[in-house]
């Protein structure tokens, strides 16, 4: 999916796997307590981009702003509320300076726990533009 946002120089046009590959950076920064998913919680392995980084993420914009939904596994024995306040931070931090865009509304979506085998979690961290987790 191509995203189009009206600038004051222009218009900007970037594509959603640029979105996903934003977030695959921030997660990785979790040495380790978080892993990129897609929505069905399966695991994405590896340094793929392109498509798999589609998968990550759903975004639209809405508002002005870019609104954001992330698929992330976390690591069994890590911080959940810790890995999501690091992704929200980096994520925030991030695509600002890549897209020109604000970040609005991000929800990060644990879609299970890693260990050897994938646990099926559905736990839903949503985070607002000025929220204390985005500063």
């Amino acid at each position: 999916m191509l995203y189009k946002e009206k600038a004051e120089r222009g218009r900007i046009r970037y594509g959603e796997n640029i979105i996903g590959n934003v977030a695959r950076r921030v997660i990785e920064e979790t040495d380790g307590c978080a892993v990129p998913s897609d929505v069905k919680g399966r695991q994405l392995k590896g340094l793929a981009t392109g498509a798999a980084d589609d998968a990550i993420v759903d975004a639209e914009f809405r508002d002005g702003s870019l609104n954001v939904k992330m698929y992330i596994l976390v690591r069994f024995g890590s911080s959940i509320s810790r890995a999501c306040e690091e992704i929200d931070r980096g994520f925030r931090k991030e695509i600002p300076r890549v897209t020109g865009a604000e970040v609005g509304e991000l929800t990060i979506f644990v879609k299970g726990l890693l260990s050897k085998n994938v646990s099926k979690r559905d736990i839903k961290v949503t985070t607002h533009a000025g929220d204390k987790t985005g500063d």
